[in-house]
């Protein structure tokens, strides 16, 4: 009987760290990778040379310096048409874990779901692709050797692991105890209003008291919280800090089972969303405003606008939504955005 042959694995990235990191994981698991330059993959025709053979299976990271303006989702719908068909799995273009919609939309895309950068959660990353191409089992005395030398000794490598470190909690279980502390409210600011949010130095007070930790501790922990994608500013300008900021906390639960490509087409079809707009005297067509789209998601799925916010970051990450300039976060605020076309069904 003959042995099946293993696959072959290509990594492409444009990140030397994610690289470095992605390659001692594999190695640890005994999968040598081979590199694959991103922008060979998406020339026009492909390019000479590249003959990968079918039974590769193909890491991509849809990091903007590896995808490029075209996104996440529609790098992902370009892969597919390769000629030489590989077995696609998108690594997620941002330092914190994957939210549950975005796992889905990957597969909806792909057949496969949306692995967590390496540096961001080097177990889950090894542990979701076993799972899908092998029998799933992973070597953490290996993973954990090969790592504790890429680090120099056992540097932190993430969010998540900091936040494991000091609280014995996931991330997700901080946010979730976070925004059950009774901190959120509605707050004003210079006559404005600032629904649903947390003041820096409550929260700051809240975690020194509940975990037993120094206020500069605290503040490290809100930090890390806010790296892992559940912790925001409200308008995205201020890290996070022992001081009379606002911050809105989510926490995985109805936002996360939202649907990306349905969130996508209720912004595309609400009529009047979508519309010309000038801001001091420059026209800007088609676009939405990112509080509207926030008011929105907010009365039609009952969310709170840090869940919506979250939602409204997911299409950006994933390049299904763009600030008009490129230059900010998605924000519950009087900025523009335009809805990148051809990545939902009608």
């Amino acid at each position: 009987m003959i042995a099946k042959r293993p696959p072959t694995y290509w990594l492409a990235t444009a990140n030397a760290a994610s690289r470095g990191i992605a390659r001692a994981i594999l190695t640890s698991q005994d999968i040598t990778p081979l590199d694959l330059k991103p922008e060979l993959l998406f020339g026009a025709p492909a390019a000479p040379g590249l003959r990968p053979d079918a039974e590769s299976i193909l890491l991509l990271d849809l990091a903007p310096d590896c995808v490029g303006e075209r996104g996440g989702a529609a790098a992902l719908r370009l892969v597919q048409a390769l000629p030489w068909r590989p077995r696609v799995f998108g690594i997620s273009g941002v330092a914190r874990l994957p939210w549950a919609n975005e796992i889905e939309l990957a597969r909806t895309l792909t057949g496969n779901p949306l692995l967590p950068r390496p540096e961001a959660a080097p177990g889950e990353f090894i542990a979701s692709l076993l799972a899908q191409t092998s029998d799933g089992s992973v070597d953490p005395a290996r993973l954990e050797r090969h790592l504790r030398v890429l680090a120099g000794g056992g540097g932190e490598l993430s969010a998540e692991a900091r936040i494991r470190r000091i609280t014995g909690d996931s991330a997700a279980t901080l946010a979730a105890a976070l925004l059950g502390a009774g901190l959120v409210a509605d707050r004003r600011y210079r006559l404005r209003k600032y629904p649903e949010c947390l003041v820096g130095s409550d929260a700051v007070g809240w975690l020194h008291a509940h975990y037993h930790l120094r206020r500069e501790d605290a503040v490290l922990l809100g930090d890390a919280l806010m790296q892992a994608g559940h912790l925001h500013h409200v308008v995205k300008q201020q890290p996070f800090a022992d001081a009379e900021f606002f911050y809105r906390v989510a926490a995985p639960g109805r936002v996360d089972a939202l649907p990306l490509d349905g969130v996508y087409t209720l912004l595309r079809d609400t009529r009047g969303l979508v519309a010309d707009r000038t801001w001091r005297g420059v026209n800007f067509p088609q676009c939405l405003i990112g509080s509207e789209a926030v008011d929105l998601l907010v009365a039609t799925h009952r969310l709170g606008r840090a869940e919506a916010t979250v939602l409204g970051q997911s299409l950006l990450d994933l390049g299904m939504l763009r600030h008009v300039a490129d230059a900010h976060p998605f924000t519950d605020d009087f900025l523009f955005y335009e809805l990148v076309t051809g990545l939902a069904s009608r």
